[in-house]
């Protein structure tokens, strides 16, 4: 890999790294996390907009391809940044990454049952069963002592938004392949941002609320940079190197937000929390492997 794209990659795994930690920032400065979501998705879609239009792509002209995009951003935004949000109020960034992690392992899954060229194979079988044992070693503690409480209902929380991003992503690989990149972003988080302002408005009254500076920055950077400019970064990515080197910053991703939740909310971690990341690691690594 070229020594640009390096430092492209890793600027990325560090940009949606940092999400967890900004999300943590925005609830802890008084923010609502329907209010958060909606302002990020209000940045994020103008950016993509605005990316979209300078790049001279064209709004698809099919009432079935805009429904299906209006569905997808449904289940690949709204819910996942909703619950991640949410889950983030009972448990740190770092542990949420860890289980965010786990999206190839269901989309391996829902594919084996959706695309014909995406089977099961005794190595992907295998990845995901030794994924999922690295999740059940996360949940195990939490659930043996407490029950359902407010920390295994966030880790729920966390392991149902990993599930809307993998659903997500098959329905628009199987139908939205021909949508240009940057217009079927800024389609979904425009149409995701309609799902979720009038819970955010009704459930929250965001005018109720006040928010402190940092809460404001972080949805600034979340909206901006976490969703607008990384996603310019990723498909600066996909041009250059390629979908298959692009998609391994699955596993950067929570090795930066482990980091920061770490050095910037003194989160603790845990053996447990390595060790299931690992596992986790391990099975997205044998899933992908060809």
């Amino acid at each position: 890999m070229p020594r640009r794209d390096a430092l492209l990659f890793v600027l990325l795994s560090a940009i949606w790294g940092s999400s967890f930690l900004f999300i943590k920032l925005g609830l802890l400065g008084g923010m609502g996390p329907l209010t958060l979501v909606m302002l990020r998705l209000l940045l994020g879609s103008a950016a993509m907009g605005l990316l979209a239009r300078r790049l001279g792509e064209s709004i698809p002209r099919s009432g079935r391809i805009l429904a299906i995009i209006f569905l997808v951003a449904l289940v690949n935004n709204t819910l996942p940044f909703s619950l991640i949000t949410w889950g983030e109020q009972f448990i740190p960034s770092g542990l949420a990454a860890i289980l965010n992690s786990t999206v190839p392992l269901f989309a391996v899954v829902i594919s084996h049952f959706t695309l014909m060229d995406e089977r099961f194979s005794w190595q992907r079988v295998a990845g995901v069963g030794l994924g999922f044992a690295g999740v059940a070693a996360l949940f195990a503690p939490d659930l043996l002592s407490q029950g359902l409480s407010g920390a295994v209902i966030g880790q729920l929380a966390i392991i149902l938004a990993s599930l809307g991003y993998a659903t997500g992503s098959v329905i628009a690989r199987k139908h939205l392949h021909d949508v240009p990149a940057a217009t079927l972003s800024a389609l979904q988080l425009g149409f995701a941002l309609l799902w979720v302002t009038l819970p955010a408005l009704w459930l929250e009254r965001p005018w109720t609320l006040s928010p402190t500076p940092m809460a404001w920055f972080a949805a600034a950077w979340l909206g901006l940079l976490g969703t607008g400019f990384a996603y310019l970064l990723f498909f600066r990515l996909l041009k250059s190197i390629g979908a298959t080197p692009t998609t391994m910053v699955t596993y950067v991703i929570p090795i930066f937000a482990v980091i920061f939740g770490v050095l910037f909310l003194e989160e603790r971690l845990y053996w447990m929390q390595l060790a299931a990341l690992m596992c986790i690691f391990a099975g997205v690594w044998l899933v992908n492997r060809r």
